[in-house]
């Protein structure tokens, strides 16, 4: 009877250990978005600590419409520390409905302004430990946004931003040339 109970209490330690574990994986707990003049800065609650610096363990935050099967990832570009979630001037936020206490942790990451109009999204930055850690996606709706069409739309990456530039540039040139050709002969 005694071995009985001493592994049952065990086996309950064992699984408050493991439950803790994965709660511990689950380091975004909710999730904002902010209209701007140029797109859509997206917000995620980090549930422990103030945060040094943008950075994801995972590679970013992938965005998945659920309607069109469209993705895009992006990437933290800062961070807002001690800061509650009605002094960031959101348009709109919705906590991760697998994790507890939206608004109880006042840590923030942020991305640049991306085209991400209304819609309804799957959010997920990955499982690896430790910073933008999640279990699972988290469906996320988005509404509130007037300036950009509903959907996600490309953000280019930067070598195709340097090719685009490069492109533009050769254009440029050969219109230039074309134009300084055309004075030298009607002169």
């Amino acid at each position: 009877m005694k071995k009985y109970t001493i592994l049952k209490l065990a086996s309950a330690a064992a699984l408050a250990v493991a439950g803790f574990a994965s709660a511990a994986d689950a380091h975004m707990v909710a999730f904002g978005w902010k209209e701007t003049p140029t797109g859509t800065v997206l917000y995620a609650e980090h549930w422990h600590g103030d945060l040094v610096n943008a950075y994801s363990d995972n590679g970013g935050l992938t965005i998945t419409d659920t309607v069109t099967n469209n993705s895009i990832t992006v990437q933290w570009d800062g961070v807002i520390n001690n800061t509650l979630e009605v002094d960031l001037g959101l348009t709109g936020s919705q906590a991760d409905p697998g994790n507890c206490c939206q608004g109880a942790y006042n840590d923030w990451m942020f991305t640049k302004a991306i085209p991400l109009g209304n819609g309804v999204y799957d959010f997920f930055t990955g499982t690896n430990c430790c910073v933008d850690t999640m279990t699972n996606p988290v469906r996320v709706t988005i509404t509130g946004i007037t300036n950009q069409p509903p959907g996600v739309g490309d953000v280019p990456e930067p070598a195709t931003w340097a090719m685009m530039l490069l492109g533009f540039g050769l254009v440029g040139g050969v219109v230039r040339s074309r134009q300084k050709a055309i004075t030298r002969v009607s002169v």
